[in-house]
């Protein structure tokens, strides 16, 4: 079972914009993996025997990263854009 994507992103309130990017990073890494497996047309990882399947995850994934991705333009612009904040000190 997969949890949904406000519970997902609930679990990243704390996390600095740096940790947001590099979580948002995996996301596509995983979404680009399943497609590339997917275009090859191989379905050997073993992980097709269970459940979720890759397909719902992959699914999943795009919802997550709409969230993320939610959270990120907020978090940015309150640190980065109306606050003090600049990634180059990160």
């Amino acid at each position: 079972m997969m949890i949904s994507p406000q519970y997902y992103v609930e679990g990243l309130k704390d996390a600095s914009y740096v940790e947001l990017i590099r979580e948002r990073d995996e996301l596509i890494c995983c979404i680009q993996q399943f497609e590339k497996d997917e275009m090859a047309g191989d379905r050997s990882d073993p992980a097709w025997h269970y459940h979720p399947s890759p397909q719902v995850r992959y699914q999943m994934y795009f919802d997550y990263l709409a969230e993320l991705c939610r959270m990120m333009r907020e978090k940015y612009n309150e640190e980065y854009v109306f606050g003090d904040r600049s990634l180059k000190q990160e």
